[in-house]
């Protein structure tokens, strides 16, 4: 998977006491491009500080033209990209992030925007906000007169490192998560760690358990690293931020490009999502954020990591440990009544059981093809984190 780190200098990029010749100051700025190839499709991933006033030299659109569909929440963040797509928008909507606003109405309504406003095949969405948002507009794009390019501008740190890329697109239905859905990959990601500044500090602890979950899968050394820089990390620190989202960014798209349509390796990218999105739903998707949700999988995952995988107790505690630091999580619903009904409606179950991902080690896991739904409902009721995270009960 080609990616590239070159240098960039501008005034958008202000810093220190260097001026251009129009007394700007000016710094170098690391910029990484990470190519994700599918077929004859290119989707390239762009990192680094500053991008979102750099983002119309990287949005990708055949006319030109731009319709920019946003969140509430993502409003810091659009409001520095507007000014650069001004004079080619031709819609600027904004829509509701939360998890129970991913539907097909929501659908609807963005291509009904769309549609009146003269959207033409050679256009491209903008997608700016978390990982809803980019569910979102990325179906509505594939759908819409049978395919429209799009773009993400990933403002949580679920979506930088995970949720954005890959291609997966789609909506919920009132049986399950991501039941209605499409592949369909962006043209451009734009990953500026600056856009999740706003973020509320669960909001933004939430999402590091998605980029950990990328390292943990495929590459232990930067495992090790992350923990290492994890104060920093929690501090918002947008230097150890960027190094992170970057581990998880390059594994996914390795995996991706190896498996666009997640028939093999890309199941990998679903560790602790088996329980994870049973946790979600049974809590309404109110009570638990995604990430929250999937720690609490993780947790469970690696109780049978132990005992299908060979999993050591000392590995399973620096995951559980990590995990903690970036706590404190609501307690999930582990109700076997609740828990069983939703575990049966999971795309990954068969006759004899329901596959899960589980950890060898740190920096390798593996697809279990069928684990009895016994095991994950006891993984569930006995899933447990250091006592540091349950310091409170509601966090904010």
């Amino acid at each position: 998977m080609p990616h590239d780190r070159f240098a960039l200098v501008g005034p958008a990029f202000a810093a220190g006491g260097a001026r251009d010749l129009a007394g700007s100051p000016i710094r170098l700025v690391t910029v990484e491009r990470v190519a994700l190839r599918v077929g004859e499709d290119e989707s390239v991933i762009w990192l680094g500080r500053g991008l979102l006033e750099q983002a119309a030299d990287r949005l990708v659109s055949p006319s030109g033209r731009f319709l920019l569909v946003s969140s509430r929440s993502a409003r810091p963040a659009t409001d520095r990209l507007r000014p650069v797509l001004a004079s080619s928008l031709i819609l600027d909507v904004e829509i509701e992030d939360s998890e129970q606003e991913k539907t097909l109405d929501a659908v609807s309504e963005i291509a009904d925007r769309a549609l009146e406003k003269g959207v033409r095949r050679d256009d491209a969405f903008v997608a700016v906000g978390g990982g809803v948002v980019t569910d979102l507009v990325g179906f509505a794009a594939a759908i819409l007169l049978r395919g429209v390019a799009w773009n993400a501008v990933p403002t949580t740190v679920a979506g930088m490192a995970d949720a954005a890329i890959g291609g997966k697109t789609g909506v919920d239905h009132r049986l399950g998560k991501n039941l209605l859905g499409a592949f369909h990959f962006p043209r451009s990601i734009v990953v500026d760690p600056s856009a999740a500044a706003t973020l509320s500090d669960r909001d933004y602890r939430s999402g590091l358990v998605e980029a950990f979950k990328g390292v943990w899968i495929r590459n232990a050394k930067a495992s090790a690293r992350a923990e290492t820089l994890l104060p920093a990390i929690r501090s918002r620190d947008e230097e150890a931020l960027l190094e992170l989202v970057s581990d998880a960014v390059r594994i996914k798209a390795d995996i991706v490009s190896s498996d666009p349509k997640e028939s093999g390796e890309r199941r990998l990218l679903n560790f602790g999502h088996t329980l994870g999105h049973a946790f979600e739903a049974a809590g309404g998707y109110r009570e638990l954020r995604h990430g929250e949700a999937v720690a609490w999988g993780i947790s469970a995952a690696l109780t049978i990591s132990r005992d299908r995988a060979g999993l050591s107790e000392d590995e399973a505690a620096r995951v559980r440990e990590v995990l903690a630091r970036l706590g404190p999580f609501p307690e999930p619903v582990r109700s076997a009544e609740v828990l069983r009904p939703l575990l049966s409606r999971d795309k990954k179950r068969s006759a004899s059981g329901l596959a899960g991902v589980l950890l060898e080690e740190i920096g390798r896991a593996r697809v279990e093809e069928n684990v009895p739904e016994a095991e994950w409902l006891a993984a569930a009721a006995h899933a447990r984190l250091p006592p540091a995270l349950q310091t409170r009960s509601n966090p904010t």
